[in-house]
């Protein structure tokens, strides 16, 4: 069951604000007792004013290589914000409009901040004060995650002290500065505060969208993997793993009653592969697999291929989009799936090729036809590593990872990856060691808050 409640002051941090509001609006519940925060952290769709807390970034879809837009469509089919985040171009939305992902996850922080500021004062019990606020504090580290990888440089460490981050808030303030915090100033909250509250969540989800020690560890397991700290990405994954390993096996799940090959995956956050569940803010749009990713697939035995896309059922009725979006909608959240290939990755990156590719093999036979099934081998090291890498792209295809992905690859494998979105006649490759890798702010925002440095185009 999905229940909110209205918390009482308005989002207007990045519109700006003339006055604090301190009188009781009428008409509206103010949390008071722990119950009503428990309300508000449970808030699972938007509400009013605010996003509820599961609502995420999705603008990276349109950045990666896993899409492709072709010509006939780039205009018919797509707004021109996605065709902007396509194209690279210096600004991606127009100066009086919002940035939903930017818009969307300080909406989340600021209602954590109020969580964080004021449960521990309510009526109620100890314990459970003390989950919400943990609660709350690992919803603000995802948020936080999130926003400074879209919008701050890949971390690095001899650079991540000046680095330009993101605007840190911990207090639910609706004025005041938003200069930007470093990149390291931003990642040491995530960690520090993740570090803080750990002993005081459950160990596993008591609903996919409650965090717990599960999706603490699995949260810093990705933080870890972000920053290239392999050893520690690899104790929390195993962390994670060690409270929760549920994964399904696509051979046994139903058929979708639409679509003849479809297969009828458990609907968001009833997904019990989900360790904290969070989906993107453009949850639903019309994605069409690049060539270069279907390649990917065993496209006759893959469940992940035959049974999540379909033949587009509109003109010109040829090309796959991938449908599954439509039947649970698209997840950017924490898995068990990605905790497996984290663990794969940093087993192969130790030099462990065994136990590398037997997490690969793991998620393979959950989702490989039975009669089709082999097990993949690895030659060396660096085989299994780029085994583990295609197996992620797989698994993880449309679910917030890929962007990320390449970004870190080319940071630390000196990847040299580029992304070629050339479409309509036109050249658009985005390089590596493009100032294009890092998201622009929307010009609304540093319109109203000038101490908001943009970001070098």
């Amino acid at each position: 069951m999905r229940t909110y409640i209205y918390i009482v002051a308005l989002l207007m941090l990045f519109t700006s604000c003339d006055d604090w509001l301190d009188i009781k609006p009428k008409g509206k519940i103010i949390p008071q007792k722990v119950e009503d925060y428990r309300l508000l952290m449970d808030q699972t769709l938007s509400r009013g004013e605010s996003v509820g807390i599961v609502e995420s970034y999705g603008g990276d879809l349109f950045l990666s290589d896993d899409v492709v837009i072709t010509d006939e469509r780039f205009e018919s089919k797509y707004g021109e914000s996605t065709r902007n985040a396509y194209t690279f171009e210096d600004h991606i939305y127009l100066e009086e409009y919002e940035d939903p992902d930017w818009a969307a996850i300080y909406n989340q922080i600021y209602m954590c901040n109020v969580v964080i500021a004021e449960v521990k004062s309510a009526t109620g019990g100890e314990d459970e004060k003390n989950q919400l606020y943990a609660e709350a504090i690992v919803h603000r580290a995802f948020a936080y995650l999130n926003l400074v990888n879209l919008y701050g440089k890949h971390y690095n460490p001899s650079t991540a002290a000046t680095d330009l981050g993101v605007p840190l808030l911990i207090e639910p303030a609706i004025e005041g500065s938003l200069e930007r915090s470093t990149v390291k100033e931003v990642y040491d909250l995530i960690l520090s505060d993740l570090d803080a509250v750990y002993n005081d969540l459950p160990n596993v989800p008591e609903q996919s969208y409650r965090p717990s020690k599960a999706s603490a560890s699995a949260l810093l397991a990705r933080t870890y993997l972000l920053m290239g700290d392999f050893n520690k990405a690899l104790s929390k994954a195993e962390e994670s793993l060690s409270y929760y390993n549920f994964m399904y096996n696509y051979n046994e799940l139903p058929k979708n009653a639409w679509y003849a090959n479809m297969i009828d995956l458990p609907d968001n956050y009833e997904n019990k592969e989900q360790i904290l569940w969070k989906e993107p803010q453009n949850s639903y749009e019309l994605i069409y697999p690049s060539q270069q990713l279907k390649d990917l697939y065993d496209m006759d035995n893959d469940l992940r291929f035959v049974g999540m896309f379909e033949t587009e059922w509109f003109p010109p009725y040829a090309d796959k989009i991938y449908l599954q979006e439509y039947i649970v909608g698209r997840t950017c959240g924490l898995s068990v799936p990605e905790m497996i290939l984290t663990r794969a990755e940093c087993y192969a990156r130790k030099g462990n090729v065994s136990d590398a590719m037997s997490d690969v093999n793991l998620i393979r036979q959950n989702r490989i036809k039975t009669e089709a099934y082999t097990e993949l081998t690895a030659t060396d090291a660096a085989d299994a590593l780029q085994k583990v890498k295609q197996e992620r792209r797989r698994e993880l295809a449309y679910k917030g990872s890929r962007w990320f992905d390449i970004k870190r690859y080319n940071a630390y494998d000196d990847a040299n990856i580029s992304i070629d979105h050339s479409v309509a006649g036109e050249s658009h490759i985005l390089s590596p060691g493009d100032n294009k890798w890092v998201l622009p702010i929307a010009r609304k925002y540093i319109l109203k808050n000038p101490e908001i440095e943009q970001n070098p185009r």
